[in-house]
């Protein structure tokens, strides 16, 4: 009930993990600024090859963009307003926002194992 549906569906549709979230955050506060991996994961306290997984998945959603090693938004103004609408839920409900997260990533190996496992007639 703390996460509006849209930022739930863009959760879930674009959102892996909570350092991306952290990531996303943090880049989408200053979107003029450019930033390389190694400020990014210095900035949200996660591991180089953890912040760089976050950042592949957020360009390859068209979040982000990458650009001679360095990140910066994808500022349309539909990125830009569901940014401002996370970033607001996510430090009123941190804990159900990360239930979105951690609730898609529990569900995605389950539906993956049903599917392998024929049962989708």
């Amino acid at each position: 009930p703390y996460v509006p549906d849209e930022v739930r569906e863009f959760i879930i549709k674009h959102i892996a993990t909570v350092a991306q979230i952290e990531a996303l955050l943090l880049i989408g506060a200053s979107p003029e600024k450019r930033w390389s991996l190694r400020q990014v994961a210095a900035r949200i306290y996660a591991s180089d090859a953890e912040t760089a997984r976050a950042l592949d998945g957020l360009c390859s959603g068209g979040l982000l963009v990458r650009r001679e090693g360095n990140f910066f938004l994808d500022a349309s103004a539909e990125n830009v307003d569901m940014i401002r609408k996370l970033q607001e839920v996510y430090a009123r409900y941190l804990i159900p926002v990360t239930d979105v997260i951690h609730g898609k990533s529990r569900r995605e190996p389950a539906a993956a194992e049903f599917l392998r496992a024929g049962k989708y007639d």
